[in-house]
């Protein structure tokens, strides 16, 4: 194989954590080649950083307050035309914004995680064909902004997601990228370390990084069935007034256990048999890699219903609107002597399949 260095460019947007976080797991696993340099890079630096926090706390206070605009917005971009010249117009500005970085960086491989360094990418491919631009969709689903010239290869996260694309595009259905941690099989061991009974059913909820789930509602709820063999595990994130809120009133409850920011995630993960969620794509992909019992709640508009439909129809997850069914499910599952066969999930080396597939084709078109 040609020694030749190759250097990595990841680009993502902090547009919600799954891009980052699929474009850390990919760093992760790259790291151990040699003849590799990576650069992580976020398409906000591209500009004053002072638009790029207004445009994220405006975007976070759209979803809480008026997710219908978000909805909009979305279907009317998912259009089959109408909002491309607007798409191309974002993404050219930003790619003349963000030329003096690329060219700093002067990538032999770009590989994209979000709809935005895609198209960034897919405008300055066309004065440096050399690059090898490969685009991993997050979703299980795909937007027609993710689909743009000059892409070399795309990444899904199903066989099914394929036909999504033109014809002539090159599509590779290895899965959503994942950390490490979860292709290691050790839920035995992380429930000793962690001192869950082999009898128990363990609950996670998880609200992402800024904790968007009534875990208080859903935790009282829950105590109305008086389940002896639930114990309910809340991962709070970056959220530290939910947590101290969960603490004040459920400190005292032995079969309730509050988290805050960790980074032991996919142990938890691993080690639980319940997981009640959003529909972020990262999330889900976790999820189905680890073969939890797999609940959503009220997914947000987009691509979260999106996803929760694939999911729904294709990966026997359950997708609830209201407090009350959702926990009646939790109560059927913890009745249950045998939980659900595990789900089959074929992204769980998903990571390890891009980053050979992206190096080797790349030393083979240089």
């Amino acid at each position: 194989m040609d020694k030749k260095k190759l250097k990595v460019l990841l680009l993502s947007a902090p547009i919600g954590s799954g891009h980052r976080m699929a474009a850390e797991a990919i760093k992760e696993e790259l790291a151990d080649y040699n003849n590799v340099e990576v650069v992580h890079g976020n398409v906000f630096s591209f500009f004053p950083k002072v638009l790029g926090d207004t445009f994220l706390a405006v975007y976070l206070w759209i979803l809480k307050v008026c997710p219908c605009l978000y909805q909009m917005t979305y279907a009317w971009g998912n259009k089959q035309s109408g909002s491309l010249w607007l798409r191309n117009l974002i993404n050219k500005a930003l790619m003349y914004l963000g030329s003096s970085y690329l060219q700093k960086i002067n990538p032999d491989i770009v590989i994209a995680t979000h709809a935005t360094p895609t198209g960034i990418m897919s405008f300055y491919k066309e004065k440096h064909p050399e690059i090898f631009l490969g685009v991993v969709v997050t979703d299980f689903t795909v937007h027609k902004w993710w689909i743009c010239p000059n892409v070399d290869t795309y990444f899904v996260a199903d066989e099914r997601l394929v036909t999504k694309f033109p014809a002539n595009d090159v599509v590779k259905a290895f899965g959503i990228p994942i950390r490490k941690a979860f292709s290691v099989d050790n839920a035995e061991e992380l429930r000793t370390n962690f001192s869950w009974q082999k009898e128990e059913k363990v609950c996670l909820i998880m609200g992402g990084g800024d904790g968007l789930l009534p875990m208080e509602e859903i935790i009282s709820s829950l105590n109305k069935y008086m389940l002896e063999n639930l114990r309910i595990v809340c991962v709070c994130g970056k959220n530290e007034k939910l947590k101290k809120q969960l603490e004040l009133k459920f400190g005292n409850q032995e079969n309730v256990e509050v988290v805050g920011f960790t980074d032991k995630a996919p142990d938890y993960m691993k080690a639980a048999d319940i997981v009640v969620t959003k529909a972020g794509g990262l999330t889900s992909s976790e999820v189905l890699a680890c073969g939890l019992e797999f609940l959503i709640y009220k997914p947000l508009p987009g691509q979260e219903q999106n996803n929760a439909s694939f999911l729904e129809r294709n990966y026997g997850a359950c997708v609830y609107q209201n407090i009350a069914d959702l926990t009646a499910k939790i109560g059927e599952l913890c009745k249950n002597s045998e939980m659900n066969p595990r789900l089959k999930y074929h992204g769980k080396d998903s990571t390890k399949r891009i980053c050979e597939y992206v190096l080797d084709t790349a030393r083979q078109k240089s």
